[in-house]
């Protein structure tokens, strides 16, 4: 498996979300389309339109919940793939399975990123390639900038997909991603 590069993911990404946002647009064009024919109909009533509008929105509605779901997993599946491709292949044994096990519990119990920077320096210096991935992870998901620039500085194979997750992260969570969803899917 070829592993992602950062432009790579970036104009996936940028793609994916691209299409969702003009797929979602072509729905609420669609229903205010459909909405003003059923105003411009002069046979119902106005219970008959206000009925038939009611339905339309329900429609419309589920529509674009179906397309946010959609991005959500594409968006989901990027990042799995991509913390896959961070870790490389890991073995599946039983002993291998409680390594990462009790590596991930004791970079849990990192209390700082100094402490992560020793453990994970110790760590690559002794080879244990569990508890050094173990506190890569940490590192990344508490942003502790100076032991995710050692992992990767131990790691160069995994510094792209390292990159790549990383933008990733910070295009699909936030604020102006949570605005640009809100208006994206909301009603119309």
């Amino acid at each position: 498996m070829a592993k992602s590069t950062p432009a790579g993911v970036e104009r996936e990404l940028e793609s994916a979300m691209h299409g969702f946002r003009d797929r979602a647009a072509s729905v609420k064009a669609a229903h205010r389309t459909a909405r003003e024919g059923i105003l411009a109909d002069e046979m119902a009533s106005d219970l008959a339109k206000q009925t038939r509008i009611d339905e339309l929105s329900a429609q419309t509605r589920g529509k674009l919940d179906a397309i946010r779901k959609e991005q959500d997993e594409r968006v989901r599946s990027i990042r799995d793939r991509l913390e896959r491709e961070l870790l490389g292949d890991q073995p599946s044994d039983a002993n291998s399975v409680l390594l990462r096990r009790d590596a991930a519990d004791r970079a849990r119990r990192i209390s700082g990123e100094g402490e992560a920077l020793d453990v994970l320096r110790d760590a690559v210096r002794g080879g244990d390639e569990s508890l050094a991935h173990a506190v890569g992870h940490r590192a990344r998901h508490e942003g502790w900038v100076d032991t995710l620039d050692a992992y990767r500085e131990a790691h160069p194979q995994s510094a792209d997909s390292a990159v790549a997750l990383a933008f990733v992260e910070s295009a699909t969570s936030g604020a102006s991603y949570n605005l640009a969803n809100g208006i994206t899917y909301s009603a119309p």
